[in-house]
């Protein structure tokens, strides 16, 4: 029987910057992601407490539910791979199998991830439904609703973009869709949560 050595350094878990050397393109593409959401968290965060009205109280109203909808979709898609067990068509960059197969694709290692995308979009869309046609008392909840989902989504989206380069060694192009969405619904819905913030 042959006896193959196996280096000691072999045995060791991989640190961080090995695991983003992995796929540097894509990784870098994730890395690029998440310091956007923080700046961004930032930036609202600013934007919401400052008293000069903002031009995002500006932005058209079909912007945020056609968001919505693209999230909707991506996560529709993530949830049928994750379900299916099927391999995710992955693009020209990034490895979505790899993430989809990890343990972090599940909440709990119960809950698929993309389920929860379907649930958070379509509560978003709900909401924004109520603040344009529910009752006057509602319509600036609704728009703060709105504004703290995105809040919660973009924070869960900053963890998981996080894993991807420095703790599962790969990017999902489609989870990074999901993620810029998500950064881009926060902007969208800070301008109506001020408005409605100041009315109450």
């Amino acid at each position: 029987m042959l006896y193959i050595p196996i280096s000691p350094a072999a045995l060791l878990p991989l640190r961080p910057i090995d695991r983003f050397m992995m796929d540097p393109v894509a990784n870098t593409l994730a890395v690029i992601v998440l310091l956007a959401m923080l700046a961004s968290a930032i930036a609202v965060l600013i934007i919401f407490l400052r008293e000069q009205p903002s031009r995002l109280e500006k932005l058209p109203q079909w912007f945020l539910p056609a968001l919505a909808v693209l999230g909707l979709g991506v996560a529709i898609y993530l949830s049928v791979v994750e379900l299916s067990h099927t391999e995710a068509f992955c693009g020209p960059i990034g490895n979505c199998n790899r993430v989809q197969q990890s343990k972090y694709a599940y909440l709990f290692g119960l809950i698929p991830i993309g389920l929860i995308g379907v649930a958070g979009y379509l509560t978003i869309l709900t909401a924004w439904l109520l603040s344009l046609l529910g009752p006057v008392k509602v319509r600036a909840y609704a728009s703060l609703a709105i504004w703290i989902l995105s809040w919660l989504g973009m924070l869960f989206s900053i963890y998981l973009t996080f894993l991807k380069p420095f703790v599962i060694g790969a990017t999902c192009a489609w989870c990074l869709t999901s993620a810029v969405v998500m950064m881009l619904l926060l902007w969208s819905s800070t301008g109506a949560a001020r408005i409605a913030w100041r009315k109450m």
